[in-house]
């Protein structure tokens, strides 16, 4: 085992997903200048060349081309699942069609881990059960990325939220030692709903490396309510990483930085949508702020 710290800045590319808070025109022209060859990769040297500490990477094709490209310069912290290509995927080839496409080009020894954790969680899969299949989803989304230097592993909010709203416990209990020996890597989730998610995981004893969620001058997406999140950050043993520091493009990222620090957080997730295809601007933030304390990781 060896101790990692929690990063200081990411850059994410969520915005690749269709998903920002920003106008609809800035995030097309984002998505589209990305979409170029060889485009998304050149960002993502940049955003290294200025100070961010890796990419908050989806299994999207920009991404997966991405880190083909870079292999082991690119610290990666896999934002998985990609809920609506796997869905979109799921339905047009099920199950073992989907599998088989994000297993492509994948060494032998994926296959094996899969297998284990196929076996490990068959329950699950027989009954159907859909969280109950999350860990082998896992597997597939991280496989599909193929990253060569695998940071974290951090559940995307679309299930994280809906993991939370039902109550399930033992999932959250389960995925946060699962990822760390499956992967070797921090253990994360994003919210959208971060003060309950602390409350929560403070209620049930749930100490992932990290968690993502909104923290911003405007209070932008902070529930339940700005206060009572802030709070929750100050009280939580996680790492907690401030996304949606701009509130939208409203505010500029060195004050919504400066914010997010200033109120506990570890670190501070930028997205594609807030610089474009200039990483320059994340210069501005790096190195102001000091990571949260080390968390042990297999290496």
């Amino acid at each position: 085992m060896s101790a990692r710290r929690p990063p200081a800045l990411l850059l994410s590319t969520e915005a690749l997903l269709g998903v920002t808070r920003h106008p609809r025109e800035r995030t097309l022209e984002v998505r589209r200048a990305c979409a170029a060859p060889g485009a998304l990769a050149r960002v993502l040297e940049g955003a290294l060349s200025a100070g961010a500490d890796g990419a908050l990477l989806a299994p999207t094709a920009e991404a997966r081309a991405a880190v083909a490209a870079l292999g082991a310069k690119l610290p990666v912290y896999a934002h998985v699942p990609n809920v609506p290509e796997f869905v979109r995927d799921s339905t047009e080839l099920g199950l073992p069609g989907t599998a088989l496409k994000r297993l492509k080009g994948a060494p032998p020894a994926t296959f094996v881990r899969l297998g284990l954790t196929g076996i490990t969680h068959a329950g699950g899969v027989l009954k159907g059960d859909f969280l109950g299949m999350v860990p082998i989803m896992l597997e597939l989304e991280v496989a599909s990325l193929a990253a060569r230097d695998l940071r974290a592993v951090v559940l995307s909010a679309t299930l994280t939220d809906m993991v939370l709203a039902g109550g399930h416990r033992a999932l959250f209990v389960h995925l946060v030692p699962f990822v760390r020996a499956r992967f070797g890597a921090l253990a994360g989730f994003e919210s959208h709903n971060l003060g309950h998610l602390l409350a929560r995981f403070r209620e049930w004893g749930v100490q992932p490396d990290l968690v993502i969620g909104p923290m911003n001058p405007l209070g932008f997406m902070m529930k339940p309510t700005p206060g009572q999140l802030l709070a929750e950050v100050r009280a939580s043993g996680a790492a907690v990483l401030a996304k949606e520091i701009s509130a939208g493009g409203v505010v500029a990222l060195e004050e919504g930085a400066a914010f997010a620090r200033g109120h506990g957080a570890a670190g501070v997730v930028v997205d594609l949508v807030d610089v474009g295809t200039d990483a320059s601007a994340l210069r501005a933030i790096a190195g102001a702020g000091t990571a949260g304390p080390s968390v042990a990781a297999k290496a």
